[in-house]
């Protein structure tokens, strides 16, 4: 469940507060949590349109070991927050007010992040229910997908599951837009969420790609993360693009050219090292092929929800469907 409200005046924040208590309503949280999320969204909203003029809050469910809760997230393109320690102690504005917002924010939230770069928009990420418990598993996990403008079903598709021996996960792009891509996706999705889990991503994109030739096909990749043997494995086919990050270090992973379910030629597995801190992060071609981090120091540090909030905000076109996921290891 998401929904994402434009903001441009202060009607917005009205409307984003209401639709933020009935999702928190929906999804069975507690008054107080009810009362928290409608806070917690109209110092996002005002801020924003206090200091950046215009921006979006996302409103999305979350299922983390097991917690049930409201992700709230804001984005905007304004003019960033030069100094993020001193905007997050209460007493401290820089637009005359009492200063309150962000530390209001974070203390009515179960998990609070923030990123901002002078110059460069800020995204805030707050989190209302319950506490995650305390045995979570070593990774998290965010994205964000859109439609291609106009479009009311994404072409894209992704998907998560867990095994005894770590976490999978596969990124598609159904050829073309609207319902035939999106049928493509589905079906290679429901195809990988039923594979043998002993199976190598390799073995299960030749599994996908036979089951799926009645569609018109889609570009697809598929990692499997194992943390007991510190390693990533990779397996792709078309222009799917995927990365891991480790510090200062940033490894590309090639996937094969063609499609799955019409040309696929022999895939070519790729494994990375995985350990406490790396991020991988895989998009569709509706995000500028041409993405980097290069302005976004420390961006990898924060939730891979921000981390993917951040990334299609700068980068994705309006002109296809765009789709990035994000997975960290704790």
């Amino acid at each position: 469940m998401e929904t994402t409200l434009s903001l441009a005046d202060k009607s917005g924040v009205a409307d984003a507060r209401r639709r933020a208590v009935q999702m928190a309503q929906t999804l069975g949280l507690a008054e107080k949590s009810q009362a928290d999320a409608a806070l917690i969204v109209t110092e996002a909203a005002t801020n924003i349109l206090k200091y950046a003029g215009h921006g979006e809050i996302v409103l999305k469910s979350t299922d983390e070991a097991g917690a049930s809760s409201l992700d709230v997230i804001a984005l905007d393109r304004g003019p960033g927050i030069a100094n993020l320690g001193a905007a997050c102690a209460d007493g401290f504005s820089t637009g005359g007010s009492l200063g309150a917002g962000l530390g209001t924010i974070a203390r009515h939230s179960a998990l609070f992040d923030i990123y901002s770069v002078a110059g460069n928009g800020t995204a805030l990420l707050a989190r209302v229910g319950e506490k995650a418990p305390a045995a979570r598993p070593p990774f998290l996990v965010g994205a964000k997908s859109t439609p291609k403008r106009g479009q009311d079903v994404s072409g894209d598709a992704w998907a998560v599951r867990e095994a005894a021996d770590g976490l999978w996960l596969t990124l598609l792009d159904g050829l073309g837009h609207g319902a035939l891509a999106a049928d493509a996706s589905r079906r290679a999705v429901d195809i990988f969420m039923a594979a043998d889990p002993a199976a190598l991503p390799e073995e299960v994109l030749r599994t996908v790609h036979a089951g799926i030739k009645a569609t018109r096909g889609a570009v697809m990749a598929i990692a499997k993360i194992e943390p007991a043997k510190a390693m990533l494995s990779f397996a792709g086919v078309g222009n799917i693009v995927s990365t891991v990050h480790a510090g200062e270090t940033t490894q590309h992973l090639l996937s094969t050219d063609g499609t799955v379910g019409y040309n696929m030629r022999t895939v070519r597995p790729t494994q990375a090292s995985w350990a406490t801190g790396s991020v991988f992060i895989a998009t569709t071609d509706g995000l500028s092929t041409r993405w980097n981090l290069n302005r976004h120091p420390g961006l990898t540090s924060r939730h891979p929800s921000l981390i993917a909030s951040v990334l299609h905000r700068d980068f994705a076109r309006d002109a296809d469907d765009a789709t990035i996921v994000v997975i960290k290891a704790l």
